[in-house]
This record gives structure tokens, C-alpha cells and sequence, in this order.
């Protein structure tokens, strides 16, 4: 039994941090590629 407990502990920890992950460096990498696209000039073909 005390397996399980072990592979629900790890489950959890990974779990744990790929929340962190996208919290911390996927979604903001993303939100900053969005913003600085939408940034007038820095398009291809806009004036």
C-alpha cells in the first residue's frame, strides 16, 4: 500500500510543477510574444 502513496506523491509533485511551469514561464513567454506583436511597427507588411 504504502506504493501507492509513493506514486500518488510523485504524481502529485510532478503535477505541482508543471502548474508552476506554465504559471511562471510558459504563459507569461506567451502573453509577451502576443503583446509585443500587437505593438504597431513590429508586424511583417504594416507601416
Amino acid at each position: 500500500m504504502s506504493e501507492v502513496w509513493q506514486f500518488a506523491g510523485v504524481l502529485g509533485v510532478f503535477f505541482i510543477v508543471a502548474l508552476l511551469w506554465l504559471n511562471i514561464i510558459y504563459l507569461p513567454g506567451r502573453t509577451l510574444e502576443r503583446w509585443e506583436d500587437r505593438r504597431p511597427g513590429r508586424g511583417e507588411g504594416r507601416d
